[in-house]
């Protein structure tokens, strides 16, 4: 058996479950500002395989569902059966294989700043090239530099020590871990299906000045939903990572998803 993911759970052991999954090239870290808002619940933050400090991967060859089956593992460790699965951006591809494999243990299914198609910004050629690189020189420095994408305007202008924050958490990556997710993200397939056939409720969480997911991708996975109960929530001034930008607000949504 692969060892587990690294993870922590804060909250009443009988509060009513929640993980958190973050984006690329991250960690759970960003989640930080978020659980402070999330009183009551049980909080299950993953450092997904071969990110932060799960790093390098050890769970086989890369997949988003070797990344999904990590996470239920966390959960069997925690003895959690149901839990409302939060994921951002690459979280959320994670958590749509979780749903699509595991749809018994997902009681409710957040997906922030992300979409079902294979397409930018995870263009799989760029994430392949982007692993062959780091294989070859194990070199951070462009994703540390392009660690702005994550945020919007406002928060770069507004919140001077986010951006520093993202650029520590991927300079301190491993770049195999990174290399393995990189591959699996470009292998990953188009799960409009999956979330149209997804039994619970969803809520989609984007911002308004996300250049990376920009909320059209919530209104094109509203629209596969159909008449399935789905809410959108699109944040003002606030770009890819909202979890992060907003916390408030983004608790807010999620809570109300918890109910």
């Amino acid at each position: 058996m692969s060892p587990l993911p690294w993870y922590d759970v804060t909250g009443p052991p009988a509060g009513p479950p929640v993980v958190l999954l973050h984006a690329f090239p991250l960690s759970s870290t960003v989640f930080d500002r978020l659980r402070r808002h999330l009183d009551g619940s049980r909080v299950v933050r993953v450092d997904l395989p071969g990110l932060g400090r799960s790093a390098p991967a050890a769970v086989g060859e890369p997949s988003v569902a070797a990344m999904a089956d990590a996470v239920v593992a966390v959960l069997d460790a925690e003895g959690v059966e149901r839990a409302v699965v939060l994921g951002v951006s690459t979280g959320g591809y994670v958590a749509l294989e979780l749903a699509a494999r595991h749809p018994d243990r997902v009681s409710g299914l957040v997906l922030g700043s992300t979409t079902t198609r294979v397409i930018e910004p995870d263009v799989p050629a760029q994430r392949r090239a982007l692993a062959d690189e780091l294989d070859a020189t194990g070199d951070l420095d462009a994703l540390v530099k392009g660690a702005d994408a994550g945020l919007g305007r406002t928060a770069l202008r507004e919140q001077p020590t986010l951006l520093p924050l993202l650029q520590e958490v991927v300079a301190a990556s491993d770049p195999v871990g990174v290399a393995w997710v990189a591959r699996a993200v470009a292998g990953r397939r188009d799960t409009t299906a999956d979330l149209a056939a997804y039994d619970g409720p969803v809520l989609l969480l984007f911002g308004d000045e996300d250049t990376e997911t920009p909320p059209v991708r919530a209104a094109e996975m509203a629209a596969a939903r159909g008449a399935r109960a789905t809410r959108t929530v699109v944040l003002a001034r606030t770009g890819h990572l909202t979890v992060l930008e907003r916390p408030l607000q983004a608790a807010a949504a999620l809570l109300d998803m918890v109910g």
